[in-house]
C-alpha cells in the first residue's frame, strides 16, 4: 500500500510499516481522494491508533496520567495550494486541521480536540529533512494532561520521522510545476 497524501496532514505513516511508525491507520478515506488528480478540493477522513510501544512512551511521558490515545480528523485542503507550497520549498507550512481524539486516563475515556498545523522542511533538492507536528490548542482535558499530550505528539521522534518518510515518498509523485 502506498502512502496517502493525508500523511502530510496527520503526520502519520500510511505504509505497511505503520507498526514501525508507532501507529496504525483507522478509517482512512483519504487515499482514494488523493489518488484522484482531478480532486482540487480535498475532503476526507483519516485516523490512527497508537501501537503498544508508543502507548508505553505516552504513559511514561505523561507520568501515568494517559495510557492511550486514538485520533481522527476530517481533512480539508485545496490540492493546488498544498502542491504550490511544496514546490516553493524551504519550510512548508500545511493548512491547520482540527483533530479529535479519545484519550484514556485510567479507565476513563475523555474526548479531546486540538489543532494540528504541520511543517515540513525541504532541502534545496526538495527532500524532506525535518518536520514538526504543530499540535496546539488542546481542549477537553485539564492541565497537565493537555500539555503532556501536546508535548508528546510534538516531540515524539518516531512520529516526526514518520512525517519525514511520508513526505519523501509523496513529494516525488506530486505533479511538476
Amino acid at each position: 500500500m502506498k502512502r496517502s497524501f493525508a500523511a502530510l496532514f496527520l503526520v502519520l505513516a500510511l505504509s505497511p510499516q505503520a507498526s514501525h511508525a508507532g501507529v496504525t491507520l483507522d478509517g482512512d478515506t483519504c487515499q482514494q481522494v488523493f489518488d484522484n488528480p482531478k480532486a482540487e478540493n480535498i475532503s476526507c477522513h483519516t485516523g490512527f491508533q497508537l501501537d503498544q510501544i508508543t502507548r508505553s512512551k505516552l504513559q511514561t511521558n505523561s507520568f501515568g496520567l494517559i495510557s492511550d490515545l486514538s485520533c481522527s480528523a476530517q481533512i480539508k485542503a485545496r490540492r493546488s495550494e498544498v502542491i504550490g507550497k511544496v514546490h516553493t520549498g524551504g519550510d512548508v507550512h500545511l493548512p491547520q486541521q482540527e483533530v479529535q481524539c479519545r484519550v484514556l486516563s485510567g479507565n476513563d475515556p475523555v474526548n479531546v480536540r486540538f489543532h494540528l498545523a504541520p511543517m515540513v522542511r525541504l532541502d534545496p533538492a526538495g527532500k524532506a529533512v525535518d518536520a514538526r507536528l504543530g499540535v496546539r490548542d488542546v481542549t477537553g482535558i485539564p492541565e497537565p494532561m493537555a500539555t503532556a499530550v501536546a508535548e508528546f505528539l510534538n516531540g515524539e521522534p518516531t512520529l516526526r520521522q514518520s512525517l519525514i518518510e511520508a513526505a519523501n515518498e509523496i513529494i516525488p509523485n506530486l505533479p511538476k510545476r
